[in-house]
């Protein structure tokens, strides 16, 4: 069944101002602190058009504008909505209230949503404690007119959201069209799935979109298989994660998918590559962040 079935209507969110894919980055703790107004000014003099914000950053719509950037989605999950105890889930709510109401406040389109399971039950029983979760979340995130997003991380196979099979039981549980994705196709190459073809199934869901790529490490794979080599973390130390351009991932094809479910939102640069990271040389994952611009830029012009 194609995906677009389970959306509740064909309304797609806002894209960026100018109608046309910007190319995106973030901050992910791959290298250190950098102050935020000067890792904005960083990324405009250096080519980028968009940015994910820290949650609660302060002034960050201003911070952005003074410099040509748009912001597009706040950075980590804001709420875990599988909650089996009631004042669990009631703390999770309100946190993701107070989000979302920071990214009506400064114009931010899209907020991330987490999908962590409860270990101890089905998948069938997550997916609904995850829909009785998220309503209240959905109906605060229509009001003030911003987006959820889950990107499809498997967390070692603990999150539920990392598969196309997963997605049509989401949607067909929470059609609200306030919830959708935030495709990375380094996660779903590595686990064997057709990245292309999800994004192509899932087009009316995709609101926001990473950009990371994945280094297969053959002899790990020849040794431990899929399983890979930490026992609970399925595929851990088979693959690696690299910028843009320097693994196995299709960017022209990735990003021609994209355009033609009409997408207009940002392609957000995740970086996660070890080689171009330090915790003590920022200019080094700076260089990270170069070398993907210079890759990713030719393709979206």
């Amino acid at each position: 069944m194609d995906s677009r079935l389970h959306a509740a209507d064909n309304r797609r969110p806002p894209g960026n101002r100018e109608g046309a894919v910007k190319l995106g980055y973030f901050h992910n703790g791959y290298f250190p602190p950098i102050e935020f107004e000067e890792f904005v000014r960083w990324g405009a003099a250096n080519g980028y058009q968009a940015i994910d914000v820290p949650l609660f950053e302060p002034n960050v719509r201003a911070i952005c504008d003074r410099h040509g950037l748009e912001p597009t989605s706040t950075v980590g999950m804001v709420c875990q909505p599988i909650a089996t105890d009631p004042e669990q889930r009631a703390e999770e709510v309100a946190h993701a209230r107070r989000a979302l109401d920071y990214a009506a406040a400064e114009h931010i389109p899209n907020v991330w949503l987490g999908h962590e399971m409860a270990p101890d039950l089905g998948f069938d029983e997550n997916v609904k404690l995850f829909a009785e979760g998220v309503a209240p979340v959905l109906d605060h995130a229509d009001r003030v007119g911003v987006y959820l997003v889950m990107e499809n991380w498997a967390n070692g196979g603990r999150n539920l959201a990392y598969a196309p099979a997963h997605w049509a039981a989401i949607f067909d549980a929470v059609p609200h069209p306030a919830l959708g994705l935030c495709p990375d196709p380094s996660h779903l190459v590595w686990l064997g799935i057709d990245y292309l073809r999800a994004v192509r199934e899932f087009g009316s869901r995709v609101y926001h979109a990473h950009a990371k790529d994945t280094e297969f490490l053959p002899d790990n794979l020849y040794r431990y298989g899929v399983i890979g080599t930490e026992r609970g973390r399925v595929g851990q130390g088979t693959y690696r994660f690299r910028i843009p351009g320097f693994g196995v991932v299709d960017w022209p094809g990735y990003i021609t998918a994209l355009l033609e479910v009409g997408y207009d939102g940002a392609l957000v640069v995740e970086h996660e590559d070890a080689f171009w990271s330090s915790q003590t040389d920022a200019q080094q994952a700076l260089n990270g962040l170069v070398l993907a611009q210079r890759f990713l830029s030719p393709l979206l012009v």
